[in-house]
């Protein structure tokens, strides 16, 4: 998808000023920014762990439940994710205590993972960078 590069500035910001001069348009805006609030979100194998999914332990019902919510997922704006009323998403952040802490191996300690729950038949687990949902695991319990 391209990115749209003929952006208009508004009238405030067009006008700031740096001591007696203006700030071009052209140095305001960047094409080399990227506006991920604005983009969808998208998947992300990389930390996969293995050990902690039970996406193997799906039955039929729960993964057509599950690809549903990737679905939904990848059909979300990154700003919308975390917002159930805009997403329709259920998501919520997790803390590297309890059985959780298996999910956090291998992950920076600042990362901020999530737990989406999708129609009761499972969980999801990662994190958002940008604009790509991390994907570590998969279960069917919620964990403690």
């Amino acid at each position: 998808m391209q990115e749209n590069s003929s952006q208009k500035l508004s009238s405030d910001v067009a006008e700031l000023t740096t001591g007696q001069e203006k700030i071009s348009p052209i140095v305001a805006i960047s094409d080399a920014l990227k506006d991920y609030e604005n983009k969808r979100v998208v998947f992300s194998f990389e930390i996969y762990n293995c050990n902690q999914c039970e996406i193997a332990k799906l039955d039929k019902t729960e993964a057509k439940k599950l690809t549903k919510e990737l679905k939904k997922i990848s059909s979300t704006l990154t700003k919308h994710f975390r917002h159930q009323d805009t997403s329709c998403i259920a998501c919520k952040p997790i803390h590297n205590s309890g059985s959780y802490s298996v999910l956090f191996d291998g992950i920076p300690e600042d990362t901020d993972m999530l737990e989406v729950d999708y129609s009761g038949a499972g969980r999801v687990f990662g994190y958002i960078v940008n604009n790509i949902f991390n994907i570590v695991a998969i279960g069917k319990k919620h964990k403690q």
